[in-house]
């Protein structure tokens, strides 16, 4: 594991270092700021910069706009332009064209074109969808996981990547800026989701809870119903004893008295307010938190 004067010393770079902060902002949603107007950029940066900006606010129209910009050069193997190699650029352009649902074949025709090596290895599988491959850097897998489907980061996953990245003391030695900021910003967010319930976990539990309260709608239904309707009869039985309101009652008939009786037990769904009520009293007393009650 790299060193804690280490880590601070780097994050100092890169609040001063605007591509770094670019792609730092990008994957901690951070606003993405452009450099100071007096820096010259180049067009590539330029279009880093946009691309970033429209990842993180979720503008398809900017990121095609700018993409199509730069899927216009067809780069060869045997001289690639140095945007091929440029690492930020090419993740960036992964996010959006995975994101915003575009064509993927001219990015993966320039992945052709780089130099194997990890990142490269790594940046094939993830548009392959092949993200357990023994060769990928988990820490940019998780990474863009973490951009586009933050449901695929398992507690496996997690802790695959933790213990990948507490193995490993090169990192600053090796001076790649892109791999440094996904394993720096990786890390600390599967620090911070350790102090979370597992994802499973979570989703079993709002499962659970979705099926709960509909069960809790019928058996409320259900009991105020039985009660209401058993109301209803003993009231029906004390007049009946009454000799004049019982020929009263035997007039009108015994299927009116029927669909009366039901009719009204019935009373309580027709008024919502009585429904929600004896609904949340039943969950209270099934020991359903009040704070969660709506």
């Amino acid at each position: 594991m790299v060193s804690l004067e280490e880590k601070l010393t780097y994050s100092q770079r890169i609040g001063t270092t605007p591509k770094l902060s670019a792609l730092n902002n990008m994957l901690s949603g951070q606003i993405v700021c452009f450099p100071n107007d007096d820096l010259q950029i180049s067009d590539t940066d330029k279009i880093y910069y946009e691309i970033t900006t429209a990842i993180q606010t979720n503008d398809k129209n900017k990121f095609v706009e700018f993409f199509n910009k730069k899927n216009k050069s067809n780069p060869s193997k045997d001289n690639p332009p140095p945007f091929v190699h440029d690492d930020f650029l090419i993740f960036s352009i992964i996010i959006g064209v995975v994101k915003f649902d575009c064509d993927r074949v001219w990015i993966k025709s320039v992945i052709s074109t780089r130099t194997k090596n990890k990142i490269t290895i790594t940046f094939e599988n993830i548009l392959n969808g092949n993200f357990n491959h023994s060769e990928n850097i988990k820490s940019i897998v998780f990474m863009y996981f973490h951009l586009i489907d933050q449901n695929k980061i398992s507690s496996d996953f997690a802790n695959e990547t933790f213990a990948t990245i507490n193995a490993y003391d090169q990192l600053f030695q090796d001076k790649n800026d892109f791999a440094i900021i996904c394993f720096l910003l990786s890390y600390n967010q599967i620090i911070e989701l350790k102090t979370l319930p597992d994802r499973n976990e979570n989703q079993l539990l709002k499962t659970f809870e979705t099926k709960f309260t509909k069960r809790i709608k019928i058996l409320a239904w259900l009991i105020q119903t039985v009660i209401l309707a058993l109301l209803i009869y003993i009231i029906y039985e004390v007049i009946s004893a009454e000799p004049e309101i019982k020929f009263l009652f035997d007039k009108i008939g015994s299927i009116i008295k029927i669909t009366a009786l039901i009719g009204i037990s019935q009373l309580g769904n027709i008024l919502p307010w009585f429904k929600k009520w004896f609904y949340q009293i039943l969950l209270s007393a099934l020991g359903y938190p009040k704070e969660l009650l709506k």
